[in-house]
Formats: C-alpha cells, structure tokens, sequence
C-alpha cells in the first residue's frame, strides 16, 4: 500500500548526468559548479572567521551586508533585497506581485 498518489508513485527518481572521467580536462557547466578555486582573499577571510560565528545561523536580514552593499552601490538600504540564492529572490518577488 502506499500513501502517495499514482501520479507520485509513478515518478522516477533523479539520474545524475554522466560525470566526465578522471584525467580529462573539461570544464562542466551543467552542473553550476565553479571550475576555479576560491580566491587567496576568500580563503584569507575563511580562515580570520571566529568560531562563535560559524556555530549559529546568519542575520536573515543581512543587515551587516545590506549596509556595506549600500555604501558600495550607492542605494539606499532599502533597495537591497536578500535571499538565499536567485530562486529565493524571486519567490519573494511573486509574493509581492501577486
């Protein structure tokens, strides 16, 4: 017996794509995975973080960011939208619009 509807139930699970093999140099893109590493400052800064930090979740306003993205940009705070990732941005976008 199951609990989920047939259309549910007749549903195939998710296949990964054909990963290159080793040793050949390719650079995938349909993966959204960035081909470089991280930057000597980005890797700096990881290292500089404190401890309390990394243990708790961030400021979901992103208030420090928000500040500093103003400034950068030359917007008032309020112009300066968060989220996690453009799919977040955008559902946010419809709910206001809706």
């Amino acid at each position: 017996m199951s609990y989920f509807r047939p259309i549910i139930d007749a549903l195939t699970g998710y296949v990964p794509g054909e990963q290159p093999p080793p040793g050949i140099n390719v650079i995938k893109l349909n993966t959204n995975e960035n081909p470089y590493p991280p930057s000597p400052k980005v890797l700096e800064a990881l290292r500089n973080l404190e401890g309390e930090r990394l243990r708790r979740y961030p400021d979901p306003r992103a208030f420090e960011f928000c500040q500093a993205a103003s400034e950068v940009l030359g917007v008032p705070e309020d112009w300066i939208i968060v989220g996690n990732g453009s799919d977040d941005v955008l559902t946010m976008l419809v709910r206001a619009c809706a």
